[in-house]
């Protein structure tokens, strides 16, 4: 979309991705703080619900986010080119001239100047180390220097060796770093009343942070990690099965229902699709 504002084809869109995912207007309206006729005006045309043209079509933008429109950002308006801010040639050329004088001043300057403060430099280093060194020799022979006893080379390396066998290895590492589907051996079916969609994808919306791990027929396993109200369509060849430790925190949408799970626990369910 590089638009400027919203277009039917927009509107289209945004109604057959809401079809397709089989989401009321009511229940998407409620989802962004928006009425229903807002969201009928977005699908169907119309602007008297929207202060201005640019509040319609962010919001417009904001909910073909929700299910998963590429949405390009708007674009800015290019800058207003004024001629009169345009130097003459001869002025340029004169200023480039002095620029060019500016800058042979300065290398003349600077480098004579540089080549002083190493030269100081130099010397300070000279004459701290050899102001240091007559200290050193001016300690007398019969000073009684504590004696130290040397340890064995392998008495260190074996003191210092780590112990290999507490750190962990990069198999254990990825397998703490990656969620955990479980998958039951008798998921728990769960059914819509007269369904209306096919049954290729399913549409989940969470009310809050969680991990979702779908399994369809050809084995297929998709781990999401989904924010608060975040919305994905998930496709692939039915019967699903799903995985969540929170799975009571996840709105189900499958053929045009809202799926009702029989009790809060159930952690593991299977969705096969039934004949429209």
């Amino acid at each position: 979309m590089t638009n400027q504002v919203w277009l039917p084809v927009d509107g289209a869109l945004l109604k057959k991705l809401r079809e397709d995912a089989g989401v009321e207007i009511t229940t998407l309206a409620r989802l962004h703080s928006l009425s229903s006729s807002q969201v009928k005006q977005l699908e169907n045309g119309g602007d008297s619900s929207f202060y201005t043209p640019a509040i319609k079509l962010a919001t417009g933008r904001k909910l073909l986010m929700h299910f998963g429109a590429d949405v390009n950002p708007i674009e800015q308006a290019p800058e207003q080119f004024h001629p009169q801010e345009l130097e003459s040639p001869a002025e340029a050329v004169n200023t480039e001239q002095v620029k060019n004088v500016s800058l042979r001043h300065i290398n003349s300057f600077s480098r004579p100047l540089i080549v002083g403060v190493l030269f100081v430099l130099i010397c300070l280093v000279y004459w701290g180390f050899y102001k240091s060194a007559p200290v050193s020799e001016k300690e007398p022979l019969t000073t009684n220097k504590p004696v130290s006893t040397a340890l064995p080379t392998e008495t260190i390396n074996a003191e210092t060796k780590p112990n290999v066998s507490t750190l962990p290895t990069p198999a254990e590492i990825r397998k703490e770093s990656s969620p955990e589907c479980i998958w039951g051996n008798d998921p728990v079916p769960v059914f819509g009343n007269q369904p209306t969609k096919s049954g290729d994808y399913v549409h989940v919306i969470a009310n809050s942070d969680s991990s979702l791990c779908v399994k369809d027929a050809t084995g297929k396993v998709q781990v999401l990690h989904l924010k608060n109200s975040q919305s994905l369509t998930i496709r692939g060849r039915q019967p699903f099965e799903l995985f969540s430790s929170n799975l009571n925190e996840i709105k189900l949408f499958y053929q045009g229902n809202l799926l009702r799970l029989p009790n809060s626990n159930i952690k593991n369910i299977t969705l096969k699709e039934q004949q429209i």
